[in-house]
């Protein structure tokens, strides 16, 4: 697999992508990929990048205006997930800072679980979807996103469906340095997510 392949394939596994075993016993998982209608060219764009692995067609499903994509299944994939699913369950590896190192990684994350929160000139912030993950966990993102990227980012505690989640917060003193990292990067049907005001 190669380094790009790898990289962003882990965006899309902090994102929402999703890894699925063969079966019980095999080595081989595979990458359910899907998104809104309105992001149709970044989940075209995906699609030809993860070609090496074999890739569907890209489909519509039925009643949720959304089209969705899968891979092959493939051990390089199933080695990412016992990486990210140990117990079954995604969670962050302990040694996320070896494999969330490069901006293409980032960006691809943000555009799947990333959302700019610019209200005015003095509330200009990328928020990270982070809810399922427990706060030592976003801790351990957040340590990663300072060691690896320079990047300033706190994890706020927030409320849904009556249960405590939490989220990463990138200040806004990083803010220039984390759009400059991602834009590179940002499909253009994303591209409100890195508008400056």
């Amino acid at each position: 697999m190669s380094e790009k392949l790898k990289d962003i394939l882990v965006g899309l596994i902090l994102g929402d992508g999703h890894l699925t075993e063969f079966s019980g016993t095999s080595r081989k998982s595979s990458l359910l990929m899907k998104s809104d209608d309105k992001n149709l060219p970044y989940l075209k764009w995906l699609r030809q990048e993860l070609q090496p692995f074999g890739v569907s067609e890209l489909k519509p499903k039925k009643n949720y205006h959304q089209h969705y994509f899968r891979t092959k299944w493939r051990e390089e994939i199933g080695e990412l997930r016992s990486t990210f699913y140990p117990d079954g369950i995604k969670t962050i590896p302990p040694d996320i800072k070896k494999l969330l190192m490069r901006p293409i990684t980032l960006a691809v994350w943000y555009q799947d679980d990333g959302t700019l929160d610019a209200r005015s000139k003095y509330h200009y912030n990328a928020l990270f979807a982070t809810h399922c993950f427990s706060f030592h966990e976003c801790v351990l993102l957040a340590e990663t996103l300072k060691e690896n990227f320079d990047l300033d980012v706190s994890v706020c505690k927030c409320q849904m469906r009556g249960k405590i989640r939490y989220r990463l917060y990138v200040k806004s003193k990083s803010m220039k340095r984390f759009i400059d990292l991602v834009r590179p990067f940002i499909n253009p049907s994303f591209q409100y997510k890195i508008r400056t005001l």
